[in-house]
């Protein structure tokens, strides 16, 4: 009795081991193959991100859809060259390729859209979103063909103008420049202004102010306000509220003017940067340049314009004297022992300012909002006079100073200054 029933259980184990074996065949199938799925998908994914991107790129420069289409095979092309990506090239097949049409292969569509979340493809020429799906590229099996499982991969993006972005400054010195949105533009111009050239950032109490009596083209920068304020600006201290962000259309496209001369605290924070100290600022937390030379200083008239440009940039102080003097290491012509000193880390490019550039056409009252056009970079030819007179700051404009920028999500998209950037596709898991 004992041998049959032993004899009986040998059945059983067989039947264990072949389903523990299934199983183990199932696991191994799930890793292996599923891992190599895994990995192609994320690789399709990056692709089809790049040249999503580099499409929206090309059609917000003024490239046509057509040229788009191009832009998507171009860069796949280059990727499917990398040799991680071998078995994805053996998947494609771009041997016949309809550029006129927005299904390129059987494998790649590009569809183009009015915003990004249409989800109908748009009819107009112009339209900037472009969505592209790569789909049904199959893979190579391993233990997955036990199964009769077939391996394919797909994905899409979206690319496209970002909302306006908001440039952020953490180092606006409280002072404005007046531009011009309707000026010459090109090669040598910023905001309608030539490059180079001397301006007048501050005018003085004997002059007419562009802004409107009482404005001295002090700006508030946050939540600033008062001449504290005004005297940490100038000498390169944040104020309390942090960045200062703009637009150029819509909320937060306008520059409150600081009314008043202010002119103390002016010449006190401005002239730390130029070695002079008065007042509560000190030279271990207002350090001065390491170059402090000084020409003649600039003649302004009674409108607040620099009297003969030609002898005023002749006589003054540039940028160029600065970068040959400091590089050379001597004092210059116009310098004196110890106007240039060793190096050191928070005190090069003291003198350079970054200054809001601004609309001022039509502002001729007291506290007025200015349009932002953007920030220029400007250098520090000459100290401020601390009499109320002559209390003008003079700067050259070197070029437009770089910002942060943010998408700001609350202005139209691709309306002043913008990036590209991915966006969602619409009922889709992939991007």
């Amino acid at each position: 009795m004992r041998a049959i029933i032993i004899n009986s259980q040998k059945g059983n184990i067989l039947v264990m081991f072949t389903i523990g074996l299934f199983v183990l065949i199932a696991m191994s199938s799930l890793a292996l193959d599923g891992g190599h799925l895994l990995l192609n998908k994320t690789r399709l994914q990056n692709m089809v991100d790049a040249s999503a991107l580099y499409a929206a790129k090309e059609l917000d420069e003024g490239a046509t859809h057509y040229e788009a289409r191009e832009a998507v095979v171009e860069l796949l092309t280059l990727n499917l060259a990398h040799s991680d990506n071998h078995e994805l090239n053996s998947a494609f097949d771009l041997n016949v390729t309809n550029y006129n049409s927005n299904q390129l292969t059987n494998q790649i569509l590009v569809n183009f859209y009015d915003t990004p979340e249409d989800t109908t493809p748009s009819v107009l020429s112009d339209a900037p979103y472009v969505r592209v799906t790569f789909s049904n590229l199959g893979l190579s099996n391993f233990l997955a063909q036990i199964f009769s499982f077939n391996k394919q991969v797909s994905a899409s993006a979206q690319g496209g103008p970002s909302t306006l972005l908001e440039e952020c400054y953490y180092d606006l010195v409280p002072m404005l420049v007046c531009g011009d949105p309707n000026g010459p533009v090109g090669e040598g111009y910023v905001h309608g202004l030539p490059l180079d050239k001397l301006y007048v950032m501050k005018t003085g109490s004997n002059t007419d102010p562009a802004i409107g009596p009482g404005n001295f083209q002090l700006i508030r920068l946050g939540d600033s306000s008062g001449g504290s304020d005004i005297r940490d600006g100038m000498a390169g201290v944040a104020y309390d509220g942090g960045e200062s962000c703009f637009t150029t259309s819509g909320e937060g496209s306008q520059i409150p003017t600081e009314p008043g001369n202010t002119v103390g605290p002016a010449s006190q924070g401005l002239n730390t940067r130029l070695g002079a100290w008065q007042g509560p600022v000190n030279s271990t937390d207002h350090p001065r340049d390491i170059n402090i030379c000084q020409g003649e200083d600039v003649n302004i008239d009674s409108n607040g314009d620099i009297v003969d440009e030609t002898t005023a940039e002749a006589n003054a102080y540039l940028y160029a004297d600065y970068a040959a003097d400091n590089l050379l290491g001597v004092k210059g012509l116009k310098c004196d022992t110890g106007d240039i000193i060793d190096i050191a880390p928070n005190q090069v490019e003291r003198r350079i300012l970054n200054i809001v550039i601004g609309d001022c056409t039509g502002e001729d009252h007291g506290s007025s909002n200015i349009d932002y056009l953007g920030a220029g970079c400007f250098f520090l030819t000459q100290d401020i006079d601390t009499g109320g007179q002559e209390s003008y700051v003079v700067g050259q404009f070197l070029e437009d100073c770089s910002a942060k920028g943010i998408p700001s999500g609350t202005a139209e998209a691709g309306i002043g200054p913008h990036t590209v950037v991915l966006y969602r596709v619409p009922e889709s898991s992939d991007s």
